[in-house]
């Protein structure tokens, strides 16, 4: 009895084995998760991050400025997930903040710079002021050699992306040594042309203006400010740059160094020009 009642049980311990295996077979498969859906979600995170932070002309102004995006990118040479975007402020139809914003590190950045002749112009998160810059954010110089501005915007655009060709930009990197430095790429277009047709008050003597950015890949490292200084009789060209990186910075006019950015600024100093802000990302 107890052979026979050993092999019953063996065969009914084979018919469980068996049920089970069928079951796990008949099973659907789990579902895989979309590699796209995290860089879709942050993506979306960085869209609604552009209103985060109000930014305002003046101490006194109650109407926040309208951020606007003019780029998008991801630089994959740095192992960037998700997609980052650079936004800019302007004020009567002249830019006077940017900011780029991405992911890094598990937080999301915004990397301010002023573009401001004055330091009128803060941010706030809410009611905090979290940004005010005690100077200028850049410094203009006349450009030599250069033609009187055109009577048309159309000229003038054409002379602006001539000027911005003579400049050569060049990222020194983050190392001591330079063996990191690269020549950037200037984008053909502007990336934000001045809006003065419909400015309520726009400067009186600001005839023109627009940004162009010089780049690895399509990540905007140095952003050239041009301008038409004058009147629409006789005005001159004016140019300064603003850094947009933590990299070292270097600007040339045809063999004349005209301006350097240091590598690894100071960017939690609320009172400087180039600041950055950083919020944890939600996981």
């Amino acid at each position: 009895m107890r052979t026979k009642r050993s092999a019953v049980e063996v065969l009914l311990g084979c018919l469980a084995c068996v049920l089970v295996v069928e079951g796990t077979w008949s099973a659907d498969p789990p579902a895989k998760a979309d590699p796209t859906e995290e860089p879709k979600k942050l993506n979306e995170v960085i869209e609604k991050s552009i209103n985060w932070y109000d930014v305002l002309p003046e101490p006194d102004a109650t109407t926040p400025l309208t951020p606007q995006p003019v780029l998008r990118w991801r630089n994959v040479v740095r192992g960037q997930v998700g997609e980052a975007m650079m936004v800019i402020w302007a004020h009567n139809g002249r830019p006077v903040a940017m900011a780029s914003i991405y992911p890094w590190q598990g937080k999301l950045s915004h990397e301010f710079d002023s573009l401001s002749r004055s330091n009128k112009m803060l941010a706030r998160d809410k009611d905090r002021v979290i940004w005010s810059p005690a100077t200028a954010g850049v410094e203009f110089k006349n450009l030599p050699g250069a033609p009187n501005p055109a009577k048309t915007p159309a000229e003038r655009l054409r002379q602006m992306k001539a000027i911005a060709e003579r400049f050569q930009a060049t990222m020194t990197g983050w190392r001591g040594d330079n063996t990191d430095q690269e020549v950037l790429r200037l984008l053909p277009r502007p990336l934000f042309r001045y809006e003065l047709m419909n400015a309520k008050e726009p400067e009186a003597n600001l005839v023109d203006g627009g940004l162009f950015a010089y780049v690895q890949g399509t990540d905007p490292e140095v952003i050239l400010v041009l301008e038409a200084i004058g009147t629409a009789e006789k005005a001159d060209w004016q140019y300064a740059f603003a850094r947009a990186t933590s990299g070292g910075l270097e600007v040339k006019l045809g063999t004349e160094v005209v301006w350097t950015a240091d590598k690894y600024p100071r960017n939690r100093v609320p009172t400087l020009p180039h600041f950055t802000m950083q919020r944890l990302l939600e996981k």
